[in-house]
């Protein structure tokens, strides 16, 4: 896309390597000030978590430049959206406006840019804040709107099933059985953002039971959960259980954007005694309703 100048002189143009740094601190930010507003937090913003969320951006950047934007007013940044297509499944992976220009049309001017790169796919998503300006913008957008749960806690390692039927996989040896899984999930599978995952030392948790209803597959690290998919919600819950059971001691877990549709996950995380909050909404399109033995990731959808 080339870079447009709007009439209130925000030039929205395409994302390059040197703009990482300045627009993932102004994502952060934004993100941190919508927590205070709306109730739910990022956390500590270490070198980890910085090293992280710039490999984040530099890896869509890279796979998906055409849906990769940013804002600037006078040379400051002021916003940025990263968009996904995979086959036929489109994902927002990212949208947030700076603090002090939110309600301007910045963030209408990167959605539209973002969602360009829409336009002919099957199913598309969007993991939303509560932030009413959001809601109101993906509803408007043609998105159905899902309300949704977090939960986090430490878990109750009591309350974990025995049993399972779960493993921790090899992610080379099961790489196929996986993508097959998350593929039957949300309609494609996840390509690179899978091997990114794979990079960043996530874990790769299966069941590969007897029957098709036993298939699942969960990718999870130091309680981050997600993405998850199975063909059936008892599987579903096996490996949710199991990553779980995973997490290190005295770290929190996160089950992010339980819907309606999945209350298997919401059973597990009143079992492990989760506290739930409002996460917002998941926002979709081209699906009946929201795939039901699965857990979206935020990232990657």
């Amino acid at each position: 896309m080339p870079a447009t100048l709007s009439t209130d002189s925000t030039l929205v143009r395409p994302l390059t390597a040197a703009d990482v740094p300045a627009f993932e601190q102004l994502a952060w930010d934004a993100l941190a000030g919508a927590g205070r507003r709306y109730g739910f937090s990022l956390g500590e913003r270490n070198p980890a978590r910085v090293a992280w969320a710039q490999a984040r951006v530099r890896h869509l950047s890279a796979t998906d430049p055409a849906g990769a934007f940013v804002a600037e007013q006078d040379g400051e940044p002021v916003g940025i959206a990263l968009a996904l297509r995979r086959g036929s499944f489109w994902f927002l992976s990212l949208l947030t406006v700076a603090e002090g220009h939110q309600s301007g049309g910045i963030g209408r001017q990167l959605l539209d840019a973002a969602l360009r790169t829409s336009e002919d796919a099957e199913r598309a998503m969007i993991c939303s804040s509560p932030d009413p300006r959001a809601l109101r913008r993906y509803g408007r957008a043609g998105f159905a709107l899902h309300a949704a749960l977090d939960a986090k806690g430490q878990p109750d390692r009591t309350a974990v099933p025995t049993d399972l039927g779960v493993r921790e996989a090899d992610w080379d040896a099961d790489h196929d059985f996986a993508e097959s899984v998350f593929a039957a999930g949300r309609g494609e599978p996840y390509g690179p953002d899978l091997a990114w995952l794979r990079s960043q030392g996530m874990k790769l948790f299966v069941r590969d039971g007897a029957t098709p209803s036993d298939r699942a597959a969960v990718v999870a690290s130091d309680g981050q959960i997600g993405p998850l998919a199975a063909a059936s919600p008892e599987a579903a819950t096996r490996v949710l259980w199991a990553a779980l059971a995973a997490v290190p001691p005295e770290t929190d877990a996160r089950i992010a954007y339980i819907t309606g549709q999945q209350q298997w996950a919401a059973e597990v995380a009143l079992a492990a005694r989760l506290p739930l909050s409002v996460a917002g909404a998941l926002c979709t399109r081209g699906y009946v309703a929201p795939p039901a033995p699965c857990l979206t990731s935020e990232v990657f959808g």
